[in-house]
């Protein structure tokens, strides 16, 4: 049957939908736990420490392919209400050995790379996963590993998934967004996420509309953003009540100041992040 919305009805919350990527330890699965009830499945056994590192969420360990099937039942009768893939990436190689143990010589070559039929399987496969997701109702956070690209004299930083689907995913989603630690103005370190695409060094996407060119990497205060039933320094302000005593961009029902607005230049910051990243290795 065909559904109707009134767009312009307060009411219509829709479930958030997003990617984020950056390198390994910057605090991604951190940022999943923030998720409203989530169920993570785990694809590279990366929740072993979570307990010590303080993270608290429930876990899917995926060893294989197959085992998402019974993560998809378990987010629907479980009342979970975020779905979180970390990493896509992994959750990929999973689907490509899955697919060269399925033995269908017009997927695999004989060397056990996939055929070009093969890789169009892969793509379709898990573009058509991501969107079962999508449809769910749920909220959806799909983390990946990031990818650097050399381009001339610079390096294109993207999310990491074997095949073309990552530009598929990237159409599929709400927001994408590249998760880096940059320094502030007095010299703290601080975990931001970078969401607008003015940067032609990384992939960033908001198509909510809703959402600053960084923002915190809390994924409830995102969803609320979005939403308009909070406000924060990083996202776009509602018009307030005429009369209001409350601060502009202050969260609906806490009259608390905003947080300081982190003041950045998103490609400064990246090629700080880098030399760092760089420096520790």
């Amino acid at each position: 049957m065909l559904k109707i919305i009134n767009t312009g009805d307060p009411s219509v919350k829709p479930p958030l939908v997003m990617l984020v990527y950056g390198e390994g330890g910057v605090g991604k699965s951190t940022f999943a736990s923030t998720a409203p009830k989530p169920l993570m499945a785990d694809c590279e056994n990366g929740s072993k420490y979570f307990g010590l590192r303080g993270i608290k969420l429930d876990v899917a360990h995926v060893e294989k392919w197959s085992d998402m099937r019974e993560y998809t039942e378990a987010l629907k009768k479980d009342g979970y209400e975020t779905a979180v893939i970390d990493p896509i990436g992994e959750l990929m190689e999973k689907l490509m050995r899955h697919m060269v143990a399925l033995g269908d010589s017009k997927l695999v070559q004989k060397d056990g790379s996939p055929s070009q039929a093969g890789w169009g399987w892969l793509r379709k496969t898990m573009r058509d996963y991501v969107k079962v997701l999508r449809d769910s109702g749920m909220h959806v956070l799909l983390v990946a590993h990031v990818d650097d690209k050399p381009d001339e004299d610079r390096v294109l930083l993207r999310p990491l998934i074997t095949t073309k689907v990552s530009k598929d995913i990237v159409n599929m989603v709400d927001v994408v967004g590249y998760m880096t630690v940059v320094q502030t103005g007095d010299g703290e370190s601080k975990r931001v996420i970078f969401v607008d695409p003015s940067s032609d060094k990384f992939t960033a996407k908001d198509r909510t509309g809703q959402l600053g060119k960084i923002i915190e990497p809390d994924f409830s205060k995102i969803i609320k953003a979005v939403h308009g039933t909070e406000s924060y320094a990083w996202s776009k302000k509602p018009v307030e009540p005429a009369g209001s005593n409350i601060p502009l961009g202050t969260p609906k029902g806490n009259q608390t100041p905003p947080e300081p607005k982190v003041s950045v230049d998103p490609n400064q910051a990246l090629e700080t992040a880098r030399t760092k990243v760089a420096a520790a290795v």
